[in-house]
Order: C-alpha cells, then sequence, then structure tokens
C-alpha cells in the first residue's frame, strides 16, 4: 500500500482549496457581469430585433443623406441589419445592407479595444438612458464585438461599433463633441459627463458613416 509522504497532505489541502475558491471567484464574476448587462456570445440562444426604424421613417432618415456629413469608417456584417425601402433611388445612398440608428448616444475610443468586460459601464448607461449606442474605436477584438452583438440581439442595447483613423476619431470628436478616450480611461470604467456625444441620426454600412447633426 502506498503512503504519500507527510508534505503531500498539505499540498493536496492547498489545491482543493484553490479550485474551491476558483469555482467561487468565477461564479461571482458571472453574476456580477449578468447583472451589469454583459452578455456573453456563447449565451446567446436566440436572435431578436434591435430598435427597427418603419419604412417611412427609415425613407426619410435616407433622404436626408444628401446634407448628412460623411465619415469613412468599417464595421461587420452583423451590425448591418436594414435593407432600403422598397422604391428608395436616394443618392448618396448606403452600400448594401446597413445601420440606421435615431438619436444615439456615441463614445470615441482613440485606442484598440479588446476587453468586453470594459464596455460593462457603457453599456449600463445606454440601457439606462433608453438609446441606441455607436462606438467608434481604432480597432475592436472579436471579443468586444461579439458582446455588443449579443447585447443587442438580446435586446439589451442597440449597438453599431465601428473601426476608424485616429483622423477620423478626431473628426468625430468636433462633430459630436464626444472627448475620446484613451486604453487607460477604458480600463478604469473612467467616462466622464464629457465622453459622451450625440447625434439626430447616424446611417453606416461597411466603409461609410453618415451624421445627421443635432439641432
Amino acid at each position: 500500500m502506498f503512503i504519500p509522504p507527510v508534505w503531500g497532505i498539505p499540498v493536496i489541502l492547498v489545491v482543493g482549496v484553490t479550485v474551491v475558491w476558483y469555482g467561487w471567484w468565477a461564479d461571482r464574476r458571472a453574476t456580477a457581469r449578468a447583472n451589469a448587462g454583459y452578455t456573453a456570445q456563447s449565451e446567446v440562444d436566440a436572435a431578436t430585433g434591435g430598435t427597427l426604424l418603419d419604412d417611412e421613417r427609415l425613407a426619410s432618415l435616407l433622404g436626408g443623406l444628401g446634407d448628412a456629413l460623411s465619415v469613412p469608417t468599417r464595421t461587420t456584417s452583423a451590425f448591418l441589419t436594414v435593407q432600403p425601402p422598397p422604391g428608395h433611388t436616394g443618392v448618396p445612398a448606403p452600400h448594401g445592407r446597413f445601420a440606421a440608428l435615431e438619436h444615439p448616444l456615441v463614445l470615441l475610443a482613440d485606442a484598440d479595444l479588446a476587453d468586453p468586460v470594459a464596455l460593462v459601464p457603457a453599456l449600463r448607461h445606454a440601457r439606462d438612458q433608453g438609446r441606441p449606442l455607436v462606438l467608434v474605436a481604432r480597432s475592436l477584438d472579436s471579443g468586444v464585438l461579439d458582446t455588443l452583438d449579443a447585447n443587442a440581439r438580446t435586446g439589451r442595447v442597440t449597438t453599431l461599433p465601428l473601426e476608424a483613423s485616429p483622423e477620423v476619431i478626431a473628426q468625430l470628436s468636433e462633430l459630436t463633441v464626444a472627448l475620446p478616450l484613451t486604453t487607460q480611461d477604458w480600463q478604469a470604467g473612467w467616462l466622464p459627463a464629457g465622453a459622451w456625444g450625440a447625434t439626430a441620426a447616424w446611417v453606416a454600412d461597411a466603409e461609410r458613416s453618415w451624421l445627421t447633426l443635432s439641432a
């Protein structure tokens, strides 16, 4: 019969306690995320529509794009859920499917965003305000995009994540009066009142955005 050395018992106890503690910590973290409005992509099992515009409002919004300001941005097809209403022939117009938001909140990140958890304060604020959220950053990690997509499709917050160059982010700051935040700001969850910008409407396809500014 094999008898473990005396030092083996404390090691086994330490490992066991560590496993139990990690399980408790992971459960608390998951609960905190859920309560804060964080929805992981793996938890999404059914898609639901976000904030939709009827054909009349959509046609009116698209009809005003000739007077809208346009900047180059990029986004993925997951967030392009709108098609032009029947008979629309306006120019300029989005190419293919697009996103259309009315009175969105705007957040700018002069940074590369990779941590989905850092989005929780922004998503919570947009949800509390009952408004869609446009988030523009230099780059957005796939985990960040999955989180925003999940929150939009489960009806928590309608979001439009966009990537843009530092020059375009600076231009958007002037247009929307949003203060671009740094990587450190996002990691710290620091979202002062000056960080939030707004527009009357925001339309975007895969390669470009059109902004109708608030009066």
